[in-house]
């Protein structure tokens, strides 16, 4: 099915409806209905089920709900056994400060860099209690790690992002080595990873609502951002303050089921999943070895896990809803297409970078787009005399801040999930960073176009 214009409905009634109002649940699922609407006409409200049912098998969907009650136990596992009130007790000679924890949040990043989900997850969570000890408003702790979380795993290329882009890449002739020749194209993520280093150094200045972030906390003011907080919808990440208590646990125990998960990932092929499971049963085992956690103690908390994030997985449920109902009206190949015939070779790779911005910007999604990116703009460079290289650094480029970007996007919820700052207050107070993250790179991708076509 190709809507043409109609395909940008739903996603112009979420963008200017979820800023005017700050409810980001409702002007979703009433997103999802108009495009509902748009495919199935008089027969919408049966077909607009029948695709909820879709989604609930996804196996992407699925995955999701299997990292967030799965970070989450762990998280919450932590906390009650102790280990992470010992891991923040080490740090605290070293976190004292802002700027300190903020470091440490970023160095932290690096050391999770198997997946962008556990990233955002458990980076976020680790470090609040520290960052919120420093005086370090929630916005900064959300934006260091979102735009962390997919940039670090582009450019490692041993990770759940490398590992599905080179099985991507492959039907267009190109293999691993080509995605680290990549790597240095990857302008994006390497701007961001910058950025973000300078900001928590305190070399870049708080502007904006990241400013105005930090004179609420110097003033006494609490951490998570209340005006955001207050119209953040249904969703309720956090309530400030009601996080467990636990006597301090030995390092290891924090350590141990990390690495634990780490490896069993890596020997699995990169699936979190089997580490993730790995991960449980070794805290199982060495929380009850230690008189921390008897087996029931342990599974009510993972029960508990369970609950706390049914309305986080209830959102990202519609998320998944609105990009197969734009699959379904063929959004992205129309926003491509649109555009692409007018392009000259010299500035293909900035036009690569700022159309898989803006689709992802719309979508929210990075993986699905490369299974329609790669066939089109692969080949494409080829036929203008542009390296492989750098077009797939753009293509990466583009879908990176897209999904840092995107008001839907699974990456800022489960930002949200991890920091409590709703997905609206984290662009807002992310977006001096995260643009000029972008202009920096438009600008490599327009001087590498114009040496190099």
């Amino acid at each position: 099915m190709q809507l043409g214009f109609w395909s940008c409905i739903p996603i112009l009634v979420l963008i200017i409806g979820g800023f005017a109002t700050r409810r980001v649940t409702e002007t979703l699922v009433l997103s999802t209905l108009v495009g509902a609407v748009l495919i199935f006409r008089g027969a919408f409200f049966g077909e607009y089920v029948g695709m909820i049912y879709e989604v609930l098998s996804n196996d992407s969907f699925q995955f999701i709900v299997i990292l967030l009650i799965g970070i989450g136990s762990i998280i919450r596992l932590y906390e009650r056994s102790g280990a992470l009130a010992g891991f923040r007790n080490k740090l605290k000679r070293w976190a004292g400060t802002p700027k300190r924890s903020v470091l440490i949040t970023w160095l932290l990043c690096f050391v999770l860099f198997i997946d962008d989900y556990l990233i955002l997850l458990t980076a976020s969570s680790s470090m609040k209690k520290l960052t919120d000890d420093a005086g370090v408003p929630r916005e900064h702790l959300a934006y260091t790690v979102n735009a962390l979380g997919a940039s670090v795993c582009i450019l490692v290329p041993f990770t759940s992002w490398s590992s599905f882009t080179v099985s991507q890449i492959a039907k267009a002739g190109m293999d691993f080595s080509d995605y680290v020749h990549s790597i240095p194209y990857m302008f994006f993520p390497i701007a961001s990873v910058a950025v973000s280093f300078l900001l928590a150094a305190g070399i870049l200045p708080k502007v904006g609502r990241m400013k105005q972030a930090y004179e609420r906390v110097r003033a006494g003011g609490p951490v998570l951002p209340p005006v955001e907080t207050a119209g953040a919808s249904v969703v309720d990440a956090e309530k400030p303050g009601e996080e467990p208590g636990a006597p301090s646990a030995p390092l290891f125990n924090f350590f141990l089921p990390l690495a634990v998960l780490v490896a069993v990932t890596m020997l699995f092929d990169r699936s979190i999943s089997h580490g993730i499971v790995a991960a449980l049963f070794c805290m199982l085992i060495l929380y009850k070895a230690q008189g921390f956690l008897s087996a029931g103690e342990f599974f009510n908390t993972v029960f508990e896990s369970m609950k706390s994030v049914a309305a986080v997985e209830f959102v990202i449920l519609f998320a998944f809803l609105l990009a197969a109902e734009n699959e379904k009206m063929g959004f992205a190949p129309f926003l491509i297409q649109s555009f692409a015939r007018v392009v000259p070779p010299r500035l293909l790779p900035l036009f690569i970078f700022l159309i898989m911005s803006l689709v992802s910007f719309a979508l929210g999604d990075g993986w699905s787009l490369m299974l329609i990116s790669i066939p089109i703009f692969i080949p494409m460079a080829r036929q203008a005399g542009l390296s492989e290289w750098i077009a797939l650094g753009a293509i990466l480029s583009g879908l990176n801040l897209g999904v840092v970007s995107c008001l839907q996007s699974d990456a800022l919820f489960m930002t949200y999930a991890g920091t409590g700052v709703p997905n609206i207050g984290q662009i807002r107070s992310g977006l001096p960073y995260t643009a000029l993250t972008a202009v920096l790179s438009a600008a490599g991708f327009l001087v590498v176009g114009m040496l190099c076509a």
